[in-house]
């Protein structure tokens, strides 16, 4: 019985979370098309916010459990830039000019979240330090805000704040679905709880980014998938880990430093060696996919 009102709960939440991102993806184009914006940019500072992730982390971190924590930031970010551009590729591939300056800011929030991490604390003085680095990080992306990629010939919607409002509360209580879902089918697995923390609730909360990145890329529009992964990825690493860890510090288990956090780095490196060549075919996103399974077979096997 337990088993199929999860199923019930993750089918009503993947539904609701394909609702809403239709409805956020026609409001941000639209919006980005009459302000003459880049459509990237305004993705990766509307849509990289991911809220529910971090109060995910917080809820895990208070309740002592410091691998579902590290999973919605470090796992969450694996995720990302393996099994979420990579589904966006094999919907539908796309050329996109990814910005160098976002590139390196994904780049530099992987590097640091790595860098305090590596020790096997992150004390309140490094959440402190990943929180006050999202700061310039952003201000960078809004320097960024104008560019070339969008002419401005667009209508801006009306009722703007409403359709926002109304999918970002649609995307929170879809994601809250499938987290409950999710955990009530897999809750017999006897997975410990590092590798349950980093791969099935990092899996469980991002998977509404997925769907961001994957229906703007089938809708026609891949700068918007791009910017919500890259955006997302920079959010988690540093706000969000510094917020999860300043309400309560963390031990980081020898696996996450020994396997989890050489992934992310790697995933970074692979994902944006990718966008900079500016193509995603379905060679490349089954390639992504495929790494993220190598990625979750080997979490599982090393335990």
């Amino acid at each position: 019985m337990t088993a199929v009102v999860g199923l019930l709960a993750f089918g009503g939440g993947v539904w609701l979370l394909v609702e809403s991102v239709e409805g956020l993806v026609k409001t941000v184009r639209g919006w980005a098309a009459a302000a003459g914006l880049s459509g990237m940019v305004l993705s990766a500072l509307l849509l990289g916010f991911d809220v529910e992730s971090t109060a995910a982390g917080v809820a895990a971190t208070l309740g002592d459990l410091p691998g579902t924590a590290l999973g919605t930031s470090f796992g969450a970010a694996i995720f990302l830039l393996t099994a979420g551009l990579g589904i966006a590729a094999l919907v539908a591939p796309f050329e996109v000019h990814t910005p160098v300056p976002l590139l390196i800011s994904a780049a530099a929030a992987t590097a640091l979240s790595i860098a305090l991490s590596i020790d096997g604390v992150l004390s309140r003085l490094d959440g402190g330090v990943l929180l006050l680095s999202f700061v310039p990080l952003f201000a960078l992306l809004l320097r960024m805000r104008r560019g070339a990629s969008i002419a401005s010939t667009g209508e801006r919607p009306s009722r703007l704040p409403v359709r926002l409002g109304a999918a970002v509360v649609g995307l929170l209580v879809g994601a809250e679905l499938l987290v409950f879902g999710t955990e009530r089918v897999v809750a017999e697995l006897g997975l410990s709880e590092t590798v349950f923390g980093l791969i099935v609730v990092a899996a469980a909360v991002s998977f509404e980014e997925v769907v961001l990145e994957a229906l703007p890329a089938f809708r026609g529009f891949p700068e918007l998938s791009v910017g919500n992964a890259l955006g997302t990825l920079i959010f988690l690493l540093t706000a969000s880990l510094g917020v999860i860890v300043l309400v309560r510090p963390l031990t980081v288990p020898p696996g996450v430093g020994a396997y989890h956090l050489p992934t992310l780095a790697m995933s970074t490196l692979l994902a944006g060696a990718l966008l900079v060549r500016g193509r995603l075919g379905r060679a490349e996103g089954a390639f992504l996919v495929s790494a993220y399974v190598a990625y979750v077979a080997g979490a599982v096997a090393v335990g």
